[in-house]
């Protein structure tokens, strides 16, 4: 099974993306090679990619644990939507770093193997089939500058299952109880 550990998007956050991220911003997009959306239901914020795994049980047990450290955790998404890779655009997210290590330290803990590059908080909103032109992509989704607060209560165990219907399945969920320091 392929697995990550994210955060899914609450209904504001999804609202004020779909405000900046409107249809004509969308239209400009696609004629810049953005081919396909990020839908609603699926955004949201990837903690920590697991990759195929055998593994459920270690990384349900490393979630658990992780998400038992820490209090709600205030997010800020903003200000614009940027080309991440070569084939993404994203609009980064600030305030998970210390949640992404702890779940590394507890995911290392389970036998888990280290992450292969640093955090860096992020909605992925937009794919390309092909590599993008980056100064294209920027002028085309040119928006005014978000800046949307969000408190996440919770962090998720999620399966990815490509080429399917549904994309995403939540396998677990585990609430931020810990202090606020």
């Amino acid at each position: 099974m392929r697995l990550f550990i994210g955060i899914m998007t609450p209904d504001s956050v999804d609202d004020a993306l779909d405000e900046a991220l409107g249809a004509t911003m969308r239209g400009r997009a696609r004629d810049a090679g953005l081919d396909r959306w990020t839908p609603r239901d699926e955004r949201h914020l990837t903690l920590r990619f697991v990759g195929e795994t055998d593994a459920e049980p270690a990384v349900t047990r490393a979630a658990a644990r992780a998400a038992a450290s820490f209090a709600p955790v205030r997010l800020l998404v903003g200000a614009q939507a940027v080309p991440f890779t070569a084939r993404v655009v994203a609009i980064p997210v600030a305030g998970a770093a210390h949640i992404a290590a702890g779940l590394d330290e507890a995911l290392a803990a389970e036998g888990l193997p280290a992450r292969g590059h640093p955090f860096t908080g992020h909605l992925t909103v937009a794919r390309a089939s092909h590599h993008l032109r980056a100064a294209a992509v920027e002028q085309a989704l040119h928006h005014a500058p978000l800046a949307v607060p969000w408190e996440a209560a919770a962090l998720q165990v999620i399966a990815s299952m490509p080429g399917g219907a549904a994309r995403y399945a939540v396998r677990s969920t585990h609430a931020f109880v810990g202090r606020a320091t």
